[in-house]
């Protein structure tokens, strides 16, 4: 079975330490991360010169993936914080037999600690981070039914 997880969070909610943990446990598990895809085209994390071709380079990796026979895994690592991406990568990803979508939702005042505590080369501005945290969409119920399966995640993990 091919299945596509779509991780949705503003910046330092955990999406990559998840990720992570899943693909360690699961195997045949596959990461696109748009933060990995920005340093592969600029060298940074936080350059945003380049967006574009970054966002054209997820779709493809995820077309890509969505293409080949087999049981695997595919997470989709980024922000996807409005229900119109949500809808359009659950789109992109149609050939996938199951989609899951997960919410790792955490306090404001908690994210811009944990932020403190990344790498410096993966810090979110302040300003940034509260305008993201402030425009995220909770999923409506119509996004939320046509998952097979979405989970909201709010604890604290390393």
């Amino acid at each position: 079975m091919k299945q596509l997880i779509i991780l949705s969070a503003v910046p330092g909610s955990g999406k990559s330490t998840w990720a992570k943990k899943y693909q360690a446990s699961h195997p045949n598990t596959y990461i696109i991360s748009s933060d990995e895809i920005r340093f592969e085209l600029t060298g940074q994390y936080q350059d945003f010169s380049k967006q574009k071709e970054v966002w054209e380079e997820f779709e493809n990796r995820l077309l890509n993936y969505s293409k080949q026979d087999g049981n695997f895994t595919v997470i989709l690592d980024a922000v996807i914080d409005l229900n119109s991406l949500r809808k359009k990568y659950y789109d992109l990803g149609k050939d996938f037999d199951r989609k899951i979508l997960v919410i790792l939702r955490k306090p404001l005042e908690l994210l811009k600690k944990l932020n403190k505590e990344r790498k410096e080369e993966k810090w979110v501005p302040e300003d940034v981070l509260i305008n993201l945290y402030n425009k995220f969409e909770e999923p409506t119920k119509d996004i939320l039914e046509i998952f097979d399966e979405w989970e909201y995640i709010t604890v604290y993990f390393h």
